[in-house]
């Protein structure tokens, strides 16, 4: 009947909590989120008591510092430690001084790599190790670890470089190597084809009519324009010998008669008689004919 019947007796009688137990539960929890924090003291100091932007009083910010106690703040830590920085974002920020933490040290731990980078520089009076972090006593330890990291920083940066663009050319090179082994197969596919076609084209030309005057060269690819000009030099002659080796001899001293007399007269006369026979003398042989008349 009643929905609070379903729970537990204990849950349903609980009494709430008292003002004195939150109070106590409130501050247990805010000392534990102390507990693990790191705290940082910030001092503020006022430049005017007008709230101006454009305005410094120098004995009023005097004043505060000396109240505050800064000095003897800075006084205090110059005499301790000044830094502390745990062994990993030292090396990291350091390691480039030290030939045996560069690029990558190869030691146990970084403690151990943090000591020899220490000895290396010759700083061990003025360092001390702790479990975690390392202790460095004046600032000017670390003014003498940063003048010398900006020294081998542009080293660093042009050596970087270096290998990026080494790198970038290496894979260009290999980039323009495809490239040519590919056009130099097109190439070679190119021609081969060519000669297939021309093969095939002139195989039989020998026991041609006309040998082969009535075939067609094939387009040649572009690297092989010269070739098929010397080619067809080439083929002319063969054409030509082919015809003048099936001419008997009593006709070769008119073929050579017809051969200079188109040097001489082709493009002036449209018909040098090319296509009849010669008779050579026509002189003599119009006198004979008259003579028989």
């Amino acid at each position: 009947m009643w929905l609070d019947g379903e729970a537990s007796i204990t849950e349903v009688t609980k009494r709430p909590l008292t003002a004195a137990t939150l109070f106590k539960n409130s501050i247990v929890a805010l000392v534990e989120n102390l507990a693990s924090k790191e705290p940082y003291y910030v001092r503020c100091i006022k430049p005017n008591d007008h709230k101006s932007p454009m305005a410094f009083d120098e004995e009023r910010c005097r004043h505060q510092v000396a109240y505050l106690g800064l000095l003897e703040n800075v006084r205090v830590r110059r005499a301790g430690f000044a830094s502390r920085q745990p062994y990993g974002r030292f090396l990291l920020r350091y390691k480039m001084t030290c030939e045996y933490t560069w690029p990558n040290h190869l030691m146990a731990t970084d403690q151990e790599a943090t000591q020899a980078l220490v000895d290396q520089h010759g700083l061990q009076g003025e360092v001390a190790y702790g479990r975690s972090k390392l202790f460095i006593r004046t600032p000017r330890t670390l003014v003498a670890l940063e003048q010398e990291r900006a020294q081998l920083v542009p080293i660093i940066v042009l050596l970087l470089q270096k290998a990026w663009r080494g790198a970038l050319a290496r894979r260009r090179c290999r980039q323009l190597r495809a490239i040519y082994t590919i056009m130099d197969h097109y190439r070679r596919h190119k021609v081969r084809a060519y000669l297939r076609e021309l093969c095939r084209r002139f195989q039989g030309v020998r026991t041609m009519p006309d040998y082969g005057r009535s075939v067609a060269w094939p387009p040649p690819p572009a690297v092989l324009a010269r070739f098929q000009d010397h080619s067809q030099q080439l083929f002319r002659r063969w054409r030509a010998r082919q015809i003048v080796k099936n001419i008997p001899p009593s006709d070769m001293a008119q073929i050579k008669a017809k051969v200079a007399a188109m040097e001489n007269l082709h493009g002036l006369r449209p018909d040098w008689g090319c296509q009849r026979s010669w008779a050579r003398d026509y002189l003599s042989s119009v006198s004979t004919t008259q003579g028989h008349h």
